[in-house]
């Protein structure tokens, strides 16, 4: 099963339900996210599809706890010897130095269909239990780039979880938008890029997609839902008008310039 290529040496892999991603740099390779604990076998598959071997990743930068995007870190860990990068906000999780939870509503909505099989594909996926990370490193200067293929970029947007943070390779364009934006709606199966539908503090969430405003990327790729091609700032306007954003005349004239 060869991952997607969805940019310049970004390879997609994960299900329907959630994505995670390679970067390659030369012979080496870096992670972003890496989807629930059984997701391994399909990064084991993935990489040597690419004809790289598992000593060839460096690490893997955590968008944020949650297992569905951190869960096979460390057996990633493990087998690559590779570093696992997450910001401060979220470390104590990963680390396993206090409880990783489900994102607040996830329980009211689980009498809808779509997410009745999204818990389901989760459990099946080991997400029963959080493979902690004990030697997760923290982000210490945030928005620096990582000493990682592809010189990733974390820039730190709490909302979806206190220490959440999308990741952009700027010369690449691209952007890995974690949680802080979706294409897919997991509880409902609705597609469109717009805010998770659970986020701890919903209005945090909406004013960090401010922190993407001066980032210059055409390629947008999401935990859950299909990458999306096009202006950013169309995709954050997109986002803000579907959560009952009003944003004001000139920031939808900037959001138009960008698309013409």
């Amino acid at each position: 099963m060869k991952p997607t290529e969805v940019a310049s040496s970004v390879y997609r892999l994960g299900t329907d339900w959630t994505n995670f991603y390679l970067v390659r740099d030369g012979p080496e390779y870096a992670l972003v996210d890496t989807g629930f604990p059984d997701y391994f076998e399909r990064f084991e598959r993935g990489l040597a599809a690419l004809g790289a071997a598992l000593a060839a990743v460096e690490g893997v930068v955590l968008t944020h706890h949650h297992i569905d995007h951190a869960g096979a870190a460390q057996r990633l860990r493990l087998s690559c010897g590779g570093r696992v990068i997450v910001h401060a906000g979220d470390a104590a999780a990963v680390r396993g130095k206090r409880r990783s939870y489900v994102p607040p509503g996830v329980v009211r909505q689980c009498w809808r269909p779509h997410m009745i099989r999204f818990l389901a594909h989760g459990l099946a996926a080991g997400g029963a239990r959080y493979w902690a990370v004990e030697a997760a490193e923290q982000i210490v200067d945030e928005d620096q780039r990582l000493d990682l293929p592809g010189r990733p970029r974390p820039i730190h947007m709490p909302g979806h979880t206190p220490g959440h943070s999308s990741v952009a390779l700027e010369e690449r364009g691209v952007v890995f938008c974690g949680d802080a934006l979706v294409n897919l709606d997991c509880a409902t199966g609705q597609r469109g890029v717009r805010l998770h539908r659970f986020n701890e503090d919903p209005a945090t969430a909406l004013a960090s997609l401010d922190r993407l405003e001066t980032i210059d990327g055409d390629t947008i790729l999401f935990g859950h839902g299909d990458p999306w091609t096009g202006p950013l700032r169309r995709a954050l306007a997109q986002a803000r008008e579907r959560s009952g954003f009003k944003p004001s005349r000139r920031a939808t004239a900037k959001a138009d310039r960008c698309v013409t």
